[in-house]
């Protein structure tokens, strides 16, 4: 499952605004079940940034295309901050908005009960400390969890690996160090609306689970489903000997016939 979120622009070319527009595409979590032979491993694959892109073309129409091509390749449902409307109607005249998350379906809006003077369908509106007092909070805490720790035979941490490793974006770090009131953030935005909502929803439906196999584990499965198959349940019927034709007796569907 992969999520995606956008932060729009309102015009192409422009002199009077240096905002860009940007987009970040993350892997949702998954519990992962490795089957090897006749041993089984669960854990957890974080989550993860596979795709990022921050800028604007001359013409808005080429910006929102290139929006468009990076969510269908991901088949990503996509959050849009809708403080400039014109991409979700760009995705609404291309009949693709089955890609745009729902209002309704943003809980981190229904949680502070945010947003509800906003009538538009699709997307959240980025209004009063919304940004600054509650998502900032998510990707500051994405930066910081701890992901693996390299110990040394006595127990001692020699090494510990934080969130931020999994950024793989120089330009969304260095926002991020300097960060401040009326700074523009176009990518920090995009990013901790994503991870506020993808956090959301993994406390609300859980993980996607997969099993991984390798060849021994699927081979013995096959085996397996081969002696099922073989173990009819109809194995007893049809005399003393399991076979009609072998019993000695003969029925005729004609005995009854004067």
């Amino acid at each position: 499952m992969y999520y995606a979120s956008v932060d729009p622009v309102g015009e192409g070319k422009t002199t009077t605004s240096d905002s860009l527009c940007s987009i970040y595409v993350m892997k949702a979590p998954i519990e992962v079940t490795k089957v090897t032979g006749t041993e089984t491993e669960t854990y957890i694959e974080q989550g993860k940034i596979v795709a990022a892109w921050c800028g604007r073309f001359d013409d808005i129409n080429q910006t929102h295309h290139k929006l468009e091509l990076i969510i269908e390749w991901y088949n990503a449902w996509t959050l849009v901050e809708n403080n400039i409307s014109l991409f979700i109607q760009y995705m609404i005249q291309r009949r693709k908005q089955k890609y745009l998350v729902p209002k309704s379906q943003i809980m981190f809006l229904k949680d502070l009960g945010s947003n509800n003077n906003v009538f538009q369908e699709y997307g959240w509106k980025n209004t009063g400390t919304l940004f600054k007092s509650h998502l900032l909070s998510y990707a500051i805490e994405f930066t910081r969890e701890e992901l693996d720790q390299e110990l040394k035979d006595d127990g001692t941490v020699v090494r510990t690996t934080y969130g931020i490793e999994r950024i793989p974006d120089p330009m969304l770090i260095k926002e991020m160090r300097e960060y401040a009131d009326g700074v523009n953030v176009d990518r920090l935005v995009s990013f901790a609306a994503l991870v506020a909502f993808m956090r959301i929803q993994q406390s609300n439906r859980g993980y996607t689970k997969t099993v991984i196999m390798d060849d021994t584990a699927k081979n013995l499965q096959k085996s397996e489903n081969l002696f099922k198959l073989n173990k009819s349940p109809f194995r007893h019927m049809g005399g003393r000997g399991g076979n009609m034709s072998n019993s000695g007796f003969k029925k005729s569907a004609f005995k009854n016939i004067k």
